[in-house]
């Protein structure tokens, strides 16, 4: 007994110590504490997938903190989400500065910080900790409830098909009554599951045609499992698929019958094994689809060792379906000769409306997308807001783009025109012969600007702007646009008459490396100035100026 009883006395005592010491050291987890009643994760979806940018923390008594500064946080985990080095190595760098802002309103501190991946990273999660508050130290395990931009507006449902199949889906809808366009969205392989949410979340396929400030509807299908390499001889899978497509499609239709949807404006996207899906898709309903953006798609069309002509003879119903097909040239995951072999098939069966775009390891290589992450070709396709608007335009029926009160390409005619528009006017109007087969500068231009640039530069219209860019979203000044007039009008043999003289313009010094250009574009009678005496070389020329300046154009080529 008198052992047992120092026992107790022995546990007693550092039972007091614990607690004595527990109330020196807090626990440093903040919902665990009473100070702590809510903690919020606010985030949205980023390049690199879930981003967390504040935090919102309700404590009981918030006088407490009424001395609360940014320097007694320190938060740990917190990474841009591009997991991979150079030398293809996992890392996990903590920013150096956090970035954190603070702001108290009602019984709530508003953590604002530099957006981080949300939870952390492949080594480990965040960790927010205060040495002089530790009762507001917390991780994402006290995390009650988080709150993700765009992501909150979609519903998430079931439905049943005369298949029998059944289809967990996420719905966001146009907040519009009239009945307005659908995208239609398949994920990656990665974001299979019944979670509800890891497809809305692992990249900005669902979330980036509102953010871009399209009215549009968008679902998103999350699929149980993936399927397996070579579907199209796959016996077993590619049935399961064409059952799931289908079923989609009665879901499709059914938010058309409710005129939700607009039949007409229904677009296809899809990522990795979405990508290769949206193929299929395609293939099963081709005259569903108004417009598709398929990126780094799985190999679900035909064999990629192989010809082209096991493409065509698959993709043979789909040429009228405008397209923008985007890879990176060394995908590591999926072959990007999916998307070359596709690319071919399409256009020498006739697509007119169907783009291709490599983008080569030193490309993907300045984005950071080392190693494995050169699968993540998604980030620039969704970053092209050209793409998409491109799109936008597109409507099922007419194979062209809808009216929008704009002129050819985009172009506005009171708004600066950019060196891509030009390129492409130019391509189109002068009939120009196919440019060199990679796009000869080391920046990027958009999609339906690429090969045009391309036919410009070889015709020697236009030129890159030294350092081998081409910068095709810079306006054109006047002066430049003369330069620009001064080759064709050299490409034409356009030679000034014998009794022409020099036409004075105050503004333009004889010294100006544009003078002969503005010389010759006067006397041609192209570009004449824009009043008595001044040319106004640094104005940016206009959609409707460009207009005018094209038609001057074919009347000196026709006299």
């Amino acid at each position: 007994m008198k052992k047992w009883n120092r026992g107790v006395k022995h546990v007693s005592c550092m039972l007091a110590l614990t607690l004595s010491l527990s109330m020196i050291w807090p626990g440093t987890t903040g919902a665990e504490s009473a100070q702590v009643t809510q903690i919020q994760a606010n985030t949205f979806v980023g390049d690199p997938g879930e981003m967390v940018e504040s935090f919102d923390i309700t404590v009981a008594d918030v006088e407490k903190y009424k001395n609360l500064k940014a320097s007694d946080f320190d938060i740990t985990g917190n990474y841009d989400g591009y997991p991979l080095n150079a030398a293809g190595e996992i890392v996990q760098d903590n920013y150096e500065d956090d970035g954190i802002t603070l702001s108290i309103k009602d019984d709530t501190i508003h953590m604002a910080v530099k957006p981080f991946k949300y939870p952390g990273g492949l080594k480990s999660e965040f960790a927010v900790t205060s040495k002089t508050y530790p009762e507001l130290s917390f991780d994402q395990k006290s995390v009650n409830q988080v709150k993700t931009r765009t992501v909150d507006e979609f519903e998430k449902a079931q439905f049943t098909a005369s298949n029998g199949v059944t289809l967990s889906y996420n719905l966001k809808r146009s907040p519009s009554k009239e009945a307005k366009p659908l995208m239609v969205w398949l994920h990656g392989g990665g974001e299979v599951g019944t979670d509800g949410r890891n497809h809305l979340t692992a990249n900005r396929g669902t979330v980036v045609w509102t953010e871009s400030g399209y009215d549009t509807s968008v679902l998103a299908v999350q699929y149980p499992e993936n399927y397996k390499f070579k579907i199209y001889n796959n016996a077993e899978q590619l049935p399961i698929m064409q059952a799931y497509f289908e079923a989609q499609v009665e879901l499709i239709q059914k938010l058309v019958a409710e005129g939700e949807v607009d039949p007409d404006r229904i677009y296809l996207s899809g990522v990795s094994s979405g990508g290769g899906g949206a193929f299929r898709f395609l293939m099963q309903y081709p005259d569903l689809f108004a417009g598709a953006i398929i990126v780094a798609a799985k190999d679900t069309v035909a064999d990629y060792t192989g010809s082209v002509d096991a493409f065509k003879k698959e993709l043979k119903g789909i040429v009228d379906v405008p397209m923008w097909i985007m890879h990176a040239q060394n995908d590591p995951t999926t072959d990007s000769r999916t998307s070359s072999l596709a690319y071919q098939a399409l256009t020498e069966m006739g697509a007119k409306q169907v783009h291709l775009t490599l983008y080569d390891d030193a490309y993907m290589d300045s984005q950071r997308f080392y190693g494995g992450l050169k699968h993540w070709s998604w980030v620039p396709a969704f970053n092209n807001k050209e793409v998409i608007a491109s799109l936008f335009k597109f409507h099922k029926g007419t194979n062209e783009e809808q009216g929008t009160g704009s002129s050819e390409h985009g172009v506005q005619p009171s708004e600066a025109v950019t060196r891509a528009q030009i390129a492409v006017i130019l391509a189109d109007a002068l009939q120009l012969s196919e440019g060199t087969e990679d796009y000869p500068y080391v920046d990027r231009a958009p999609v339906w600007a690429a090969q045009a640039v391309a036919k410009v530069t070889k015709a020697g219209l236009m030129k890159g702007i030294g350092n081998q860019q081409f910068a095709p979203e810079r306006e054109v000044t006047r002066a430049q646009m003369a330069v620009i007039v001064d080759h064709i009008l050299a490409n034409q043999d356009w030679k000034p008459a014998a009794d022409s003289v020099e036409r004075v313009f105050g503004d333009v010094n004889s010294k100006h490396w544009a003078y002969e250009a503005i010389q010759n574009s006067a006397r041609a009678g192209v570009m004449t100035g824009v009043s008595k005496g001044k040319f106004d070389m640094k104005q940016t020329v206009t959609g409707a100026q460009l207009e005018q300046i094209m038609q001057r154009l074919e009347q000196v080529g026709t006299k």
